[in-house]
């Protein structure tokens, strides 16, 4: 397909899945749950399934991944014959193995993967709703998320994940967000670095006095600053998987050629860093002119992301850092919805151009970014069939 084809069939699955999202809203408001959760079953599933039936070059991870560990599951008479195969984290091994006992299309996997990053986004827009119509919020992810995750398929769904530990610690619910976070870990153990920064912004709100936070501010910079170092501390004491050991010697060897590492100017790395900012500062300006309430934890979390993305982009040279920033940045996809909250939304006019004002300002980035500039290698749609 052309890229204009494959833009529109993006957009028309993006649309009926939002159109979804909002019907099943007003049923939830109106108690009228069966019908509620017939609309969220079919605005999750839709994506899920274009997901599925892309072919194996929708995604440039696929084929080294995907496609690769469900053959390992497909020839396994075991799961435990299957992980004397493959490397790749218990939860992504278990899903394939699970899928292939009951498919031999590597396509019903990717519908698999891509239902367990959407589902988990769908439940923390729901969530989230009196803060942010759900239609937005999964908008938000389709815009910032969707192309991404039909490459960074294992971390997608980790992070999303990550996302509902966050809703469900607020919650008090610990048991619900412990088996979140086992579930994040079990398909990327970077999870740890997600949870490690949502304690981190729950400590730094709860401190009262300014100086306390100023601190704790200054240790999460040098910390930045010093990330060698400790990187170097985990691998030589052996607390980081060995995948990870040679992608950060590559890193901070600013001769060698890392991977994303970058060569002079990349237009596409700074449109990308350019609306990651936008979609940090926007919000977070705009909400507190009008005084409008909305979770500090959430504000705090996507600055820190911010913040060690930028530090690893410019000191080394890099987009690597995106990995561990990821788990931030998905806490956008609650947050810049919340934008309609700064206009003026007590007419339908006014509602109607507030909305249109959001989906521009996250559309424009999905457009350039995924389907121009071509960034996971989605633009070109190919179905497997």
């Amino acid at each position: 397909m052309s890229i204009g084809e494959s833009t529109a069939l993006y957009l028309f699955v993006f649309l009926i899945s939002c159109l979804a999202t909002d019907r099943a809203e007003k049923k939830f408001d109106s108690n009228k749950k069966r019908k509620a959760v017939a609309l969220s079953v079919l605005a999750v599933l839709i994506p899920s399934v274009l997901a599925g039936v892309r072919g194996d070059t929708v995604g440039r991870d696929v084929l080294e991944y995907a496609v690769r560990t469900f053959e390992y599951a497909d020839s396994s008479a075991t799961f435990a014959e299957m992980k004397e195969l493959s490397k790749e984290p218990t939860g992504y091994m278990l899903l394939a193995y699970l899928t292939s006992r009951l498919f031999h299309d590597t396509g019903f996997f990717l519908f698999g993967s891509q239902l367990l990053v959407i589902t988990p986004i769908y439940i923390s827009a729901y969530k989230n709703r009196e803060n942010a119509p759900m239609w937005l919020t999964m908008f938000a992810y389709f815009c910032m998320f969707y192309n991404n995750s039909l490459n960074l398929m294992k971390q997608s769904v980790s992070c999303a994940f990550i996302l509902l530990c966050y809703f469900y610690i607020k919650e008090k619910h610990y048991i619900r967000a412990a088996l979140c976070f086992a579930i994040g870990v079990s398909f990327h153990f970077s999870a740890v670095f997600g949870l490690v920064f949502i304690l981190l912004s729950m400590f730094v709100k709860r401190r009262n006095d300014n100086t306390s936070k100023i601190i704790l501010i200054v240790v999460y910079l040098l910390g930045i600053m010093l990330m060698k170092n400790i990187s170097m501390f985990l691998i030589d004491n052996a607390l980081l998987p060995e995948k990870y050991t040679l992608n950060i010697y590559a890193v901070f060897d600013l001769e060698k050629d890392a991977y994303l590492r970058l060569v002079g100017f990349n237009k596409r790395v700074f449109y990308d860093w350019v609306y990651r900012v936008l979609f940090t500062a926007a919000p977070i300006y705009f909400l507190r002119r009008v005084k409008k309430d909305f979770d500090e934890n959430i504000k705090i979390i996507t600055i820190l992301g911010l913040v060690f993305y930028t530090y690893v982009l410019f000191a080394f040279r890099t987009a690597y850092g995106s990995r561990i920033s990821n788990y931030c940045d998905y806490f956008m996809i609650v947050m810049v919805p919340m934008l309609v909250n700064a206009f003026k939304r007590k007419t339908f006019q006014q509602k109607v151009c507030s909305n249109t004002a959001v989906v521009v300002f996250l559309g424009m980035y999905w457009l350039v970014l995924f389907m121009i500039c071509g960034w996971s290698a989605s633009n070109f749609f190919v179905f497997r069939f």
